[in-house]
């Protein structure tokens, strides 16, 4: 190729690159002039809320959650967070409540939350006489009815969160704006290990993959809800973060399976076949290595694992008379076990060894 043709085909590819950032800057000036921003963020705004809870290490003990009903139904992202003893909601007027967790879905990666009212718990922080009443969203989740996709590609959305935790009190959510690309399933790590969910997501362009983003309700232009954000995670494809959120409809399964309109039966077919079908409620110390000790890095609350004693650095040393040399173990172990199976832990605690009976609880 000639000097005079490499300096046309340069020239031809800067005039494509300048028509098309003034043709996406047209659009927003559209979408900007039109209101349609400004209905995204009003209606995003107030239907989210601030969450702070347990935070160790590299885990931000702060992120986001979707209010879907107005008597304080959060959606949120399954983390480190929502095993606090203490989980706080804080809404989009700087209201204080505190939340409890009514249903976890590790498959999904989510979980949903319940704000508590002053009745149910002396605790809780609030200017308000009861939590009914919340802006939220509807997402409309008939389990007979075939959600629609409401997002084209090209279609611009916003992601209102507290990424950072710039937001703390009165302050307003974050919002990011992006355009929606295409709707795919996830491959993806988090660290080392493997990400569960292998479901539909929808890629969008917006920078969501910081912390405290997970959680974010995602809108189209005209306000609708659309989804929300995933994970911080790593694509197998590309080896960059990626920017994800969850469809509306999957977090209708989701939401359906914790509030019981969904039979649990009926769900059993699409339940990770890897997950372990009892949690008792212990978690282990993991740095992405094989060649840790079975170290309890924290027992969660109201579990059958606290029931039972077991307590936070506590080593196992053999589940139901088989020895355990690591997290990875554990979990294999943990896998074998069958509904309504007793879990016997030999646990080595300081220099005692401890024998412990814990009776399973179901998912």
């Amino acid at each position: 190729m000639t000097a005079s043709r490499i300096v046309c085909h340069l020239l031809i590819a800067s005039l494509i690159t300048a028509d098309a950032r003034l043709e996406s800057r047209t659009s927003v000036a559209r979408a900007a002039g039109g209101g349609g921003f400004d209905r995204a963020v009003e209606s995003a705004l107030p239907r989210v809320v601030k969450l702070y809870g347990l935070g160790v290490g590299a885990q931000a003990g702060y992120g986001t959650g979707v209010v879907v009903s107005s008597d304080g139904l959060v959606l949120t992202v399954l983390s480190l967070l929502i095993d606090a003893r203490r989980v706080r909601a804080v809404t989009a007027d700087g209201t204080l409540y505190e939340a409890e967790v009514v249903h976890r879905d590790n498959a999904r990666q989510l979980a949903l939350l319940r704000i508590k009212s002053p009745d149910q718990d002396s605790k809780a922080v609030t200017k308000r006489d009861s939590v009914h009443g919340f802006a939220y969203f509807d997402l409309k989740c008939d389990p007979a009815a075939k959600q629609d996709e409401p997002l084209h590609p090209g279609d611009w959305v916003l992601a209102a969160g507290n990424p950072f935790k710039v937001a703390d009190g009165a302050e307003p959510a974050s919002v990011v704006h992006g355009v929606f690309s295409a709707r795919t399933r996830l491959d993806a790590r988090r660290q080392v290990k493997e990400f569960p969910y292998r479901g539909d997501v929808l890629v969008i362009d917006a920078i969501t993959s910081n912390p405290g983003a997970p959680g974010s309700a995602v809108v189209d232009i005209d306000g609708r809800f659309v989804g929300m954000i995933g994970r911080e995670v790593v694509s197998n494809l590309t080896h960059t973060h990626f920017n994800y959120a969850m469809p509306r409809d999957v977090l209708c399964e989701f939401l359906n399976e914790a509030t019981g309109v969904t039979p649990r039966d009926a769900l059993a077919g699409a339940a990770d076949s890897s997950e372990p079908a009892v949690d008792p409620g212990i978690r282990l110390m993991r740095t992405g290595y094989r060649d840790i000790p079975p170290m309890v890095e924290r027992v969660r609350r109201g579990s059958a694992a606290e029931r039972a004693g077991v307590r936070q650095d506590d080593l196992i040393l053999s589940l139901n008379g088989k020895n355990i040399a690591n997290p990875e173990e554990y979990d294999e172990r943990l896998r074998a076990i069958a509904a309504g199976e007793g879990i016997d832990l030999v646990i080595r605690r300081g220099r005692n060894i401890v024998t412990i009976r814990v009776e399973q609880e179901k998912r």
